[in-house]
């Protein structure tokens, strides 16, 4: 069992790596209190070794290291006003599009944003009406389950 703590985007993630099944690719990691059975891609059965973590090195700056296809995004705002009428996100996930704007008026039911996770889109709807004040997210940002969307009022 394995113990780390990943901080992305600005929040922390607390994983803990229970068990690795080295006679296939699963794997059972907790996020954050929350505990998930994952598929090592690209695994091959007995094959699949346990994830070891390297050092950084010390004169890297990590700040300034980015993939080559990582997209411009802005910080995920997270006032405190937003929690009474914040849309949370079920699970982590990749915005693929935002189907509202700032002023729309939302009815129960309708597709807020569209999200990408475990390689499937999955709509994000109103679980209540009215109206959109605030959008916390925009497409191609990464986001945690748990973490605030957009704000109805």
């Amino acid at each position: 069992m394995k113990d780390y703590a990943l901080k992305i985007n600005g929040h922390t993630y607390n994983v803990q790596i229970d068990e690795i099944d080295e006679n296939s690719t699963l794997a059972r990691v907790t996020v954050n209190g929350t505990h998930y059975e994952v598929e090592i891609e690209g695994g091959k059965g007995a094959a699949v070794a346990k994830p070891q973590v390297a050092p950084a090195l010390k004169q890297a700056d990590s700040a300034r290291i980015t993939p080559a296809t990582a997209v411009a995004s802005t910080p995920v705002k997270t006032p405190a006003a937003a929690a009474a009428g914040a849309i949370k996100c079920p699970l982590p996930g990749t915005v693929l599009g935002v189907k509202v704007a700032v002023g729309d008026t939302v009815a129960v039911g309708q597709t807020l944003l569209v999200l990408e996770a475990m390689k499937m889109e999955n709509n994000i709807d109103s679980d209540r009406a009215g109206v959109v004040k605030e959008i916390l997210v925009q497409q191609g940002a990464t986001v945690m389950e748990g973490d605030n969307l957009i704000v109805i009022g």
